[in-house]
């Protein structure tokens, strides 16, 4: 078990950020959703839904005689997925190591769209996932890879290493993966792994406020809440001189590398 998150952070101004800056975790979550190859009818269960955009995609996917739950452990963002779901889908809280409330064998797919990195016990996360599972069903899931850092996160990194009491922010999410610990985890679970690669994703922002916030948001206020608003201001004029050589005429041009992992349960087990 690794370290875990707190969630008792996130705010009304957070999910409002997140909705609108979290259009890049849904872009590449439509990438993982083609890759899993969702078809009508199915039944797909969407582990941390955050607001519901990539849910509400799905849902689209499997059209009306699909079926399709978004979960999260968040009760903000569930209310936010509720009223975006208009009755096309269902969203509910509850924790990705704990489905109590889910049937064995019911779902065709499931997937976390970059959410394993914030578990702390993913081993368990995948046990779930496999209850859940009908024999044959496909799993997937999208994370930040260890061995290939985000732009950002490289940035960041060089700024909080010189600053001793910085150090406890951390970077990115606590229990990042590697392309090996991925298919190892699904393995382990009793998956066959089908699908194994790191993308590379384009992101631009036109301000560092921008920057800023989509980590704030993205991590449901964890990103530098161990720090002083002395120190977080000065996170920020530090940032804007470290991501000089990322400005375009179009504002911060940064890369993000994203593992995408996808599995299937053996017909007989």
């Amino acid at each position: 078990m690794s370290n875990a998150p707190s969630l008792e952070l996130d705010s009304a101004t957070l999910v409002e950020e997140y909705d609108r800056l979290g259009i890049r975790q849904f872009h590449h979550g439509l990438q993982l959703l083609d890759v899993l190859g969702l078809r009508e009818g199915e039944r797909v269960l969407d582990v941390g839904c955050g607001t519901g955009r990539l849910t509400e995609s799905a849902a689209q996917r499997v059209r009306a005689h699909g079926e399709v739950l978004g979960l999260d452990p968040l009760p903000l963002r569930v209310q936010r997925a509720l009223e975006r779901a208009q009755g096309r889908f269902a969203a509910r809280v509850g924790r990705a190591e704990t489905l109590e409330t889910v049937p064995d064998a019911h779902y065709d797919v499931v997937y976390l769209n970059s959410v394993i990195h914030w578990i702390p016990d993913q081993a368990q996360a995948l046990r779930e996932a496999w209850r859940v599972l009908k024999p044959g069903a496909r799993i997937g899931f999208t994370t930040m890879p260890e061995e290939a850092p985000h732009d950002l996160h490289v940035v960041l990194q060089a700024l909080f290493t010189r600053e001793p009491e910085w150090r406890s922010a951390g970077v990115g999410a606590p229990n990042k993966l590697t392309r090996e610990r991925s298919a190892a985890l699904l393995r382990d679970a009793g998956f066959e792994v089908t699908h194994n690669e790191i993308r590379a994703f384009g992101d631009t922002f036109e301000h560092v406020d921008d920057v800023l916030a989509f980590s704030q948001s993205s991590s449901f206020g964890n990103f530098l809440s161990s720090l002083t608003p002395e120190d977080i201001a000065l996170v920020r004029a530090r940032l804007v001189k470290a991501l000089e050589p990322h400005r375009s005429a179009r504002g911060y041009e940064l890369t993000r590398r994203m593992i995408f992992a996808t599995a299937h349960k053996p017909l007989a087990h």
